[in-house]
């Protein structure tokens, strides 16, 4: 019961995260600022998605650290053609 409650609980932080980074990313002009934000959130919710719902918290680090490095290099190369 107490896994279910924890998946659950994870479950609404990402859609809450998702839903603060939409409105935001509607409502405020572009700036690198707010790209930055949301791309930082963004990195947050696939840690949280890569060691809770895929369970790679225990994986072989190799495995763990290209999942986990994958949101960081996107956020980076966006955030480089955004300032170019």
């Amino acid at each position: 019961m107490a896994q279910n409650l924890s998946i659950f609980l994870l479950w609404l932080l990402l859609m809450v995260l998702t839903a603060i980074t939409a409105v935001f990313a509607e409502s405020y002009a572009a700036t690198i600022g707010l790209v930055a934000l949301v791309l930082s959130v963004t990195v947050v919710k696939a840690k949280v998605l890569v060691d809770s719902f895929m369970g790679l918290s225990n994986a072989p680090l190799m495995w763990r650290c290209l999942l986990l490095a994958y949101a960081p290099v996107i956020g980076i190369i966006v955030t480089l053609t955004y300032l170019f």
